[in-house]
Parts: structure tokens; C-alpha cells; sequence
């Protein structure tokens, strides 16, 4: 499916979202700017949000989270099993 051919219904699938974005980067800049340049800051923008998602973000998560000190084999860890 990957490798598919991209057709129309998938460019409509996704344009609604790309001119939004396209659209404010154009008058964030200038009515004059060229696509190369708008997609250019488009890139660098998505660089941006990015580097602020790692920053905001939560975890860790799973059963290793809080400090916890993850036990694989416990006979092998120097305690006894409590059976």
C-alpha cells in the first residue's frame, strides 16, 4: 500500500491541513514570498514544534517508570523469591 501511486483522493485526503499551514506561513511573511522560501520555513517550523514536544513531554512510562528498580529473574538478583 505504501508503494502505491498517490492519487487525487489522497492529495484531497491531506490539502485542507497543508494550505492551512501554507496559508499562514505565507502572511506570516509576505504576499511576495516564494514557495521555495515558504516551504522552507515550513520545514524549519516543523523542526521547531518538534523540539518543544520533547520538551513537554510526559513519561516515562511502562512498568520501569518512578525509579523502580526492574527485577528480570529474582533468583538471580540476590534476593530469595517469597514462594
Amino acid at each position: 500500500m505504501k508503494d502505491d501511486p498517490i492519487t487525487v483522493e489522497d492529495y484531497k485526503l491531506v490539502s485542507d491541513e497543508f494550505f492551512q499551514k501554507y496559508n499562514y506561513v505565507v502572511e506570516r511573511m509576505n504576499v511576495t514570498a516564494k514557495a521555495e522560501d515558504v516551504l522552507k520555513v515550513m520545514e524549519a517550523l516543523s523542526g521547531a514544534v518538534m523540539k518543544e514536544r520533547v520538551k513537554e513531554k510526559v513519561g516515562p512510562f511502562g512498568f520501569n517508570k518512578n525509579g523502580q528498580k526492574e527485577i528480570d529473574n529474582p533468583g538471580q538478583s540476590g534476593e530469595e523469591p517469597n514462594d
